[in-house]
């Protein structure tokens, strides 16, 4: 299996310390993969986004960037030719339905089985969880967690926060809060993360 990175969202600043151990995993020699497409690009086109995720991992050593916005037919052997693959924030119920419709979903699991190396930030992160929108399923990735990301601690008293607190395992993360997933494990990188199991809330130190 792979390695996950798993960020909550917020600033470049907040998220500087799961940029470092993202980067320092990741094979100079060959390029990143970005994949920019649950976020809204009439608001802000890829083109930006783009820019901003080389402007955040290029002082680690990252200077090699392809970025996709078309899912549809990338192969196993395709994507194998990257260092790694950063999916950025955005609407997680869009996402999902990109990866599942463009078939993308089987292509990203195969590449993490493989030993890929995935970082996820907000909507990415959820992606990687076993969230369900419609007929999209996450692609269940972190020990059977549903991910939640931007989490404070007042959305406890949610419906639907408690809805799935009663009926799997939940991976909060606050802005800030990022934690690398190896070997079935989940490690703190930076800010605050939390799970939830049968209703009791531990901290992941």
């Amino acid at each position: 299996m792979g390695t996950l990175i798993l960020s909550g969202g917020g600033s470049a600043k907040q998220n500087k310390e799961a940029h470092k151990t993202f980067a320092e995993r990741l094979d100079k020699d060959k390029p990143l993969l970005y994949i920019p497409v649950a976020g809204d690009s009439v608001r802000r086109p890829h083109e930006g986004s783009f820019h901003y995720i080389k402007k955040c991992l290029n002082p680690y050593g990252v200077t090699k960037f392809e970025m996709w916005t078309d899912l549809n037919d990338h192969s196993v052997k395709e994507i194998q030719t990257f260092a790694g693959i950063y999916i950025s924030g955005g609407c997680s119920l869009k996402l999902r339905r990109l990866v599942g419709e463009s078939g993308f979903a089987r292509v990203l699991s195969e590449f993490y089985k493989r030993g890929g190396i995935i970082f996820g930030q907000s909507a990415g992160a959820i992606l990687l969880g076993n969230n369900r929108a419609g007929i999209h399923e996450g692609l269940n990735l972190v020990e059977n967690h549903r991910i939640w990301c931007h989490y404070k601690s007042e959305m406890e008293g949610e419906r639907s926060f408690l809805s799935d607190k009663e009926s799997s395992r939940i991976l909060a993360m606050e802005d800030g809060g990022s934690v690398l997933v190896t070997n079935d494990r989940l490690i703190r990188i930076s800010g605050n993360s939390y799970t939830f199991q049968e209703g009791r809330k531990t901290s992941i130190e």
